[in-house]
């Protein structure tokens, strides 16, 4: 009864938060490493089509906001292959450029649905504004890590490069007479504009974006004030290594089950959830014991079949 089965709705947008391994500073500031997760998840999302609305990485989490394209079951499936792909390739170019190896996620990504659109909004608010919530830095115009402030907020184009390591091995490799970077090519990364603003124009979502973000550094600003916590320098981020990690242990919190801005819409989640387990349950173990025309529950993954060959 642990089972914590995926349920995808093609018109939910979904938070997720996932930490690098023991909070290791990877994604420390770093125009390398910062076209590296932008480069990822174009080349990610060029291959499993999937809507993104924010992509933010502080120096030791990632957060982002992701939805389907459409209801279909090709659209569901490309949702949970963007992510594998995205950080499959992330993860092999960062270990290649910071000279390490192994995993670079310390826990599964915690991904949670939001039921509207102001829920949508908050997550998003947060998840850009962290670094200065942080105090890694006094105003997210400043910050240099990897962020959809600019193209969200200032209306620039996302452009990256990589190295299609794949065609310089159909060339021949080593025996190619050619270096990898012979095969860089550059890609775009594509975001959609929060549910809700559609009717806005670009520049007036940008300025609406400004605006509130000036408000909330004005609100975070204040409280590192009162703590007596001043925001860190650029020096002193210069000099924290992608192998860092903070002093003090993190605070456990439990995974929420939604984001809602009312009560009532969080009380009918929970209704709605607890009957999406138990005809999903109920599906899996008739699948497992061998009725494979089983229906599972819209928005659903088959659980995987381990059988040993005979």
């Amino acid at each position: 009864m642990g089972m914590h089965p995926r349920w995808i709705k093609a018109d939910s947008v979904y938070s997720s938060t996932q930490r690098t391994i023991d909070r290791q500073f990877i994604f420390k500031p770093d125009p390398v490493t910062c076209n590296i997760i932008g480069a990822s998840a174009a080349r990610a999302q060029m291959r499993h089509p999937v809507i993104i609305h924010w992509l933010e990485m502080n120096i030791n989490h990632e957060q982002n906001g992701t939805k389907p394209v459409d209801d279909s079951l090709e659209a569901l499936t490309n949702f949970v292959l963007f992510k594998q792909t995205f950080h499959r390739i992330m993860v092999e170019e960062i270990n290649r450029y910071l000279e390490r190896e192994g995993g670079m996620f310390s826990t599964p990504s915690r991904d949670v649905e939001c039921l509207d659109d102001l829920s949508v909004e908050q997550q998003f608010e947060y998840a850009l504004l962290n670094p200065v919530k942080d105090g890694l830095i006094d105003s997210i115009r400043h910050w240099k890590g990897f962020s959809s402030y600019g193209a969200l907020a200032q209306g620039k184009d996302p452009v990256y490069t990589y190295v299609d390591r794949t065609a310089w091995w159909k060339a021949g490799g080593p025996n190619s007479l050619k270096p990898p970077e012979a095969f860089t090519k550059t890609v775009r990364l594509k975001y959609t504009p929060l549910p809700g603003t559609e009717h806005l124009t670009d520049g007036q979502r940008q300025a609406r974006l400004r605006r509130r973000v000036r408000e909330l550094e004005k609100q975070y600003r204040e409280e590192r004030i009162l703590e007596g916590k001043p925001a860190m320098t650029a020096a002193r981020m210069n000099k924290v290594d992608h192998r860092d990690r903070p002093t003090k242990r993190a605070k456990r919190t439990p995974k929420p089950l939604c984001h809602a801005s009312t009560g009532y819409a969080r009380e009918s989640f929970k209704k709605a959830h607890r009957a999406f387990l138990d005809a999903y349950r109920a599906a899996s173990a008739a699948y497992r014991d061998g009725a494979w025309n089983t229906e599972f529950p819209a928005g659903s993954f088959r659980p995987p079949l381990i059988v040993a060959a005979g």
